[in-house]
């Protein structure tokens, strides 16, 4: 099945250059362009409006001490304070890294696939992830080696695409879904980190 590398970005996420399919969340992107917002990478910040409804005023008095300094640090466009003591959270997130594909300039040779699918499965509480391979050469790389990383990104959940010669990209494997369990300040982060990488004016 090929892959469409057209809706593919290079990002630096985790401490690694990856190349990511994003979801980009137009009314919110052009929300925060607006209000002069772009990405917002606090983790304590994060960590306090996840627990706060979308639009929807909270009263003050119903927020602990801690969570209200730390709303008060928050920059413009991402809560209102209304006069009749409340707040009202405005942030929502402007984009969504659904697949990451760890490789190298022509994809993955045989001696650093193991490495390349620990480097992928680190992306696994985030989004489905997948490393590309170089296009085998079968008199060099016999095919029980192709088998044996298939097993083993199987096991992972980590999807595998061949780098072909003409430069496309199509999937030997695809990556198993990603089914969170949960909902996160540092999943929210994660996406934060790569829509600063975007630009706050992509819509």
């Amino acid at each position: 099945m090929p892959l469409a590398e057209q809706a593919l970005v290079g990002l630096r996420l985790r401490g690694q250059q990856v190349q990511a399919a994003v979801a980009v969340f137009a009314d919110e992107a052009r929300r925060r362009s607006s209000a002069g917002l772009g990405a917002v990478d606090s983790r304590a910040l994060l960590t306090v409006l996840q627990d706060l409804p979308v639009d929807l005023p909270v009263p003050q008095s119903s927020l602990g001490a801690h969570a209200l300094r730390t709303l008060h640090t928050a920059p413009p466009g991402v809560v209102e304070w209304g006069e009749q003591g409340v707040v009202v959270r405005r942030l929502a997130p402007a984009a969504r890294v659904e697949l990451v594909l760890v490789h190298g300039p022509r994809g993955i040779s045989p001696r650093a696939w193991d490495a390349a699918v620990r480097d992928a499965s680190q992306f696994a509480p985030f989004c489905a992830r997948g490393v590309v391979v170089s296009h085998p050469a079968p008199e060099r790389e016999p095919r029980t080696d192709m088998d044996l990383l298939l097993l083993k990104a199987r096991f992972y959940g980590v999807g595998v695409a061949l780098h072909e010669p003409t430069g496309s990209l199509r999937w030997l494997l695809e990556p198993a879904p990603y089914r969170p369990e949960r909902h996160s300040a540092a999943q929210w982060l994660f996406h934060e980190q790569a829509w600063r990488q975007l630009g706050p004016d992509r819509s």
